[in-house]
């Protein structure tokens, strides 16, 4: 195990109860007992974090930290803007909305949403389409925000189910659905439900519209915490005995959609990317034409990969066969980093 010497002493603590517990006796693939070599590791760091501007990077694998990295003024308990990765809290919100009975991924917005007509075509538009982006319901560009009243009234640009489009309104929505009708901050209902029986911080957010929570790129979030999501992830909605989401609904995250082949409920997945032209289209710049093939994330990865993925390459990779999370925060306007380029050199001439 390779251990920065950025090290704290509180995360020596941490490091020690991963070693006994951290490796929730649910992982999936007890067998593997391989690590990469030195090489690999010591070449995709200086990968993700000299070459392209990297804040963050952690490797864990099989209940152990391989590798750790911090550039100067940064820990792993040091919050950092995930600004897209943001999205997939949103994910995560819903899945355990979904346990608490709230509503499924199949209740139309017409049901939710006092103001629109259950009627309307954009009223039966489903949770999970507006979730997946295929809701047809016209979006704001990337990283643009809106006032309450823009996206209350946004109509419906594409027929539901049918169009992959990328962009924030879908999760101003959804924070406006737990705000306004449900009268819960999605962030305090997070902490209540996933941060604190987890052990974690809520991290940061910002607002759109002046008190909404901004679910689309407003977190702010630390490397340890986030390499438990992960780990709570990879264990399929379970951490150290705590059941976070159902696996039956948690495996409606990583369910694509026709429109959507490399897209989940708000997460990113490796596999079957190429089968569809207009979603490869629709994809954020940093993710469009980076790997080649049918894979999304990267072609030198298993196609069960899947990622929460933020501008600036602000990552969090789950591999559930590889037993494998990675963390890598990335420099604001750094953009040159490519998730095809890191695992190729992670993996290259790799035994796993």
């Amino acid at each position: 195990m390779k251990i920065s010497q950025k090290s704290s002493p509180a995360f020596m603590l941490f490091l020690a109860l991963l070693v006994f517990i951290g490796c929730d006796s649910t992982s999936s693939n007890e067998d593997i007992t391989e690590t990469f070599p030195s090489e690999n590791l010591e070449n995709a760091r200086i990968y993700a974090m000299d070459d392209s501007g990297g804040n963050a990077l952690i490797i864990w694998q099989g209940g152990e930290i391989l590798l750790e990295d911090f550039s100067t003024n940064y820990t792993g308990n040091t919050e950092h803007l995930i600004f897209s990765g943001s999205k997939s809290f949103a994910g995560i919100l819903a899945a355990i909305a979904v346990r608490e009975g709230m509503f499924t991924f199949e209740t139309p917005l017409g049901e939710l949403i006092t103001p629109w007509d259950p009627e309307s075509e954009r009223g039966q538009v489903t949770v999970r389409e507006l979730l997946n982006l295929t809701s047809g319901i016209a979006t704001a560009p990337v990283g643009a925000s809106q006032t309450s009243s823009q996206w209350l009234n946004a109509e419906m640009e594409f027929e539901r189910g049918s169009t992959f489009r990328y962009g924030p309104t879908p999760f101003y929505i959804i924070s406006w659905i737990f705000q306004q009708e449900f009268r819960m901050n999605p962030i305090a209902f997070l902490d209540e439900h996933l941060f604190t029986p987890l052990g974690l911080v809520r991290g940061s957010w910002t607002n759109v519209d002046n008190r909404f929570i901004n679910l689309s790129f407003g977190g702010s979030y630390p490397a340890y915490d986030w390499l438990q999501i992960g780990q709570m992830l990879l264990n399929r909605g379970t951490l150290n005995g705590q059941q976070i989401i159902p696996p039956d609904i948690f495996d409606e995250l990583l369910r694509p959609s026709e429109a959507a082949p490399g897209y989940g409920i708000t997460f990113w997945l490796n596999g079957q990317s190429a089968v569809n032209k207009q979603f490869q289209e629709e994809l954020p710049a940093e993710l469009q034409n980076q790997a080649s093939g049918n894979s999304l994330i990267s072609s030198a990865a298993p196609d069960d990969m899947y990622m929460k993925s933020g501008l600036f390459g602000q990552k969090l990779y789950v591999v559930p066969s590889l037993d494998l999370i990675v963390v890598r925060f990335g420099a604001p306007f750094q953009s040159n980093f490519s998730d095809n380029r890191f695992f190729s050199i992670l993996l290259e001439d790799s035994p796993l």
